[in-house]
């Protein structure tokens, strides 16, 4: 199943906040991170220093892919959760 998850990414001195689709079948782990060093006036608008950042690990053949998203690995691991839940009760359905 894929799950939408808000990936961070350093661009130009700066944390840029973009969308990323995970396929919930790739992912091998999910470890808290801690936050980008950043400075005042550095953080995308909405977010709050306070902010916890994760890195979902995905396989990817002989080399793994880490991507830095936003949230607790709680919160990751719900929506991947939530996400095989409901495909899961469509697979029931059909």
């Amino acid at each position: 199943m894929i799950v939408k998850l808000i990936e961070a990414k350093r661009s130009g001195g700066t944390l840029a906040l973009e969308e990323v689709f995970v396929n919930t079948e790739h992912v091998t782990c999910v470890r808290a991170a801690a936050p980008p060093t950043l400075y005042e006036g550095q953080l995308p608008e909405g977010l709050d220093k306070r902010t916890e950042f994760c890195k979902v690990f995905l396989d990817h053949g002989q080399n793994g892919i880490a991507l830095l998203v936003v949230g607790t690995p709680a919160l990751i691991e719900s929506k991947i959760n939530k996400a095989n839940t409901d495909e899961q009760a469509q697979k029931t359905w059909t």
